[in-house]
């Protein structure tokens, strides 16, 4: 059915590349500005959040926010246009921009702005789940506004662009934000650019108790492997670091991680693979022997 090979477009997108990467978004991180005058979530006259715009939009509309984008697939993208095709007593005789169809207020937290997601995308992916092909192909009719005359399937296909489209900038924004953090700790800064030597004095300053659990593997899957040796040898954590090493076939960086108390036994989260199942795959095999004896 069309209508199965258009949400498996979207329904991909979601729940391998796009919700995950929204895992431990933090409040301060929703509501960053990253530049001056960026348009964000702000009380509106009535004292609710709601997503600062103009209209019509300025010839180069200004940056926005996590928070900006994010209510905007939850709430404009996906949450209206679900109500208003797929629940029929919501405002009826208005389309799919009316406000109407979401009077709930926009939440100003993190959590709360991840629920609305989710509620918003389960509402999308059930209402497109049930069209059979021939309702997909209909047109929209007075709930489409302007777009009257166009498909559902036309509309489905312009929500998966925009959800993706948005999506992007959303884990653009969460890179950005990362980096502007991890400047700011000189350990983290270092490692990550591979400086080994600027490494060593950081950690030599603040002990390896203050490393970032997860900065070892991290360096790991950059092949920065003098900073690996560096931060192992100091007694950071190692956890996630020799899945890397094995990946890359760094036969040397492995023995020592092992060393350092690496659990050979432990799984990935994504392939569900032990070590020595990435030296397999990745065609490394005195690795992978060695991990087995």
């Amino acid at each position: 059915m069309w209508s199965a090979d258009l949400l498996d477009q979207l329904e991909f997108y979601w729940t391998v590349h796009f919700r995950p990467r929204l895992a431990g978004l933090t409040d301060d991180e929703y509501r960053w500005e990253p530049v001056d005058g960026a348009w964000s979530l702000r009380p509106g006259p009535g004292g609710a959040m709601d997503l600062e715009s103009v209209q019509p939009e300025p010839p180069l509309p200004p940056v926005t926010t996590i928070a900006w984008r994010a209510m905007h697939v939850g709430r404009d993208v996906l949450g209206k246009r679900a109500r208003a095709f797929f629940d029929p007593d919501a405002a009826p005789g208005a389309d799919m921009y009316d406000a109407r169809h979401w009077p709930e207020p926009l939440p100003g937290t993190a959590d709360g702005a991840l629920a609305l997601l989710d509620e918003a995308y389960a509402l999308w992916r059930s209402g497109v789940a049930a069209l059979d092909d021939e309702t997909i192909l209909r047109p929209l009719g007075p709930r489409g506004g302007p777009y009257a005359d166009d498909s559902m399937a036309k509309l489905v296909l312009h929500v998966n662009r925009e959800v993706m489209a948005h999506g992007a900038e959303i884990c653009l924004l969460r890179d950005l934000y990362r980096a502007r953090a991890d400047r700011r700790d000189p350990v983290v800064a270092a490692a990550l650019r591979g400086d080994a030597a600027a490494v060593t004095a950081a950690v030599g300053g603040i002990g390896a108790a203050a490393v970032r659990p997860s900065l070892v593997a991290e360096a790991a899957g950059l092949h920065h492997w003098d900073v690996v040796r560096v931060l192992a040898a100091a007694g950071a954590p190692v956890d996630g670091a020799l899945h890397y090493a094995a990946g890359a076939g760094a036969l040397d960086v492995v023995k020592l991680l092992v060393e350092r108390g690496a659990d050979v036994s432990a799984k990935d989260h994504r392939f569900q693979l032990d070590p020595a199942g990435w030296a397999d795959f990745f065609q490394h095999p005195d690795v992978a022997a060695y991990l087995r004896g």
